[in-house]
């Protein structure tokens, strides 16, 4: 059994209780009094030390496990602060993005800004290991034309990978939380028309990537820039015409 962490909680006088309770975890977490691992005090202890209820305390804890700070076990166990990770980032940050309502337009707008520059940045600065990741993953696409779930899949390996090769960890992490929620749209729109259509709008995707491949390789800012606006201009032009 982990040992229950010893931590002093201030009283909450708001209205919105579980959101004062939920920032007051959060921040010790951030700043480190709260390690990975280490177990929350007791629901009843929170409950005396905040001047709560169970309710009020339980909907904090649920807060905290959406937003992959802490998973709630069964038990005696409880609440046990969770080691954070790019994948609890990408979530935290889609969940905003819906509660704020952005449009499309905005996340478009976004997404050419960063990608376009993350593809320029990755001419610079690739490594051969970078490559290597990129070519495998195109290989990979051609063999998934059809299947438009997993050309998708591919399709976010090889934007992610071009990201990462740029050695600046904030654009893969943007890029992925603006793809997951686009990716739904993305979809669709390899599945319309007739299957000749949908062949040619395949090769068309693989040919952009491929071209942003050798621009990269080559080490060829300007043009890895150039390509990849282009493909996401394209992108967003089959998105906002549906």
């Amino acid at each position: 059994m982990r040992n229950e962490i010893q931590i002093e909680l201030q009283p909450v006088q708001t209205k919105r209780a579980s959101e004062e309770i939920y920032n007051q975890i959060r921040q010790l977490i951030l700043d480190g009094e709260i390690h990975p691992g280490e177990r929350l005090p007791s629901e009843r202890k929170m409950m005396e030390m905040m001047h709560r209820s169970r309710p009020t305390i339980r909907e904090a804890m649920r807060m905290l496990e959406r937003e992959g700070y802490i998973k709630i076990y069964s038990g005696s166990s409880g609440a046990v602060v969770q080691e954070l990770n790019v994948d609890n980032a990408v979530q935290s940050l889609e969940t905003i993005i819906q509660m704020k309502g952005m449009t499309i337009e905005e996340i478009l707008e976004f997404r050419r800004l960063t990608e376009c520059e993350a593809a320029r940045l990755a001419a610079k600065r690739r490594t051969d290991d970078d490559l290597e990741r990129i070519k495998t993953i195109l290989q990979r696409s051609e063999s998934t034309i059809g299947n438009a779930e997993e050309f998708m899949a591919c399709d976010m390996e090889f934007h992610v990978a071009v990201a990462e090769a740029s050695q600046n960890s904030m654009y893969s992490i943007m890029l992925q939380v603006c793809r997951n929620v686009l990716e739904k749209s993305l979809t669709e729109i390899l599945n319309r028309g007739k299957k000749s259509t949908q062949k040619v709008r395949y090769e068309l995707i693989l040919d952009v990537h491929r071209k942003i491949y050798m621009a990269v390789k080559n080490q060829k800012e300007e043009e890895a820039a150039k390509w990849m606006t282009t493909h996401l201009i394209d992108a967003e032009s089959d998105i906002l015409a549906k």
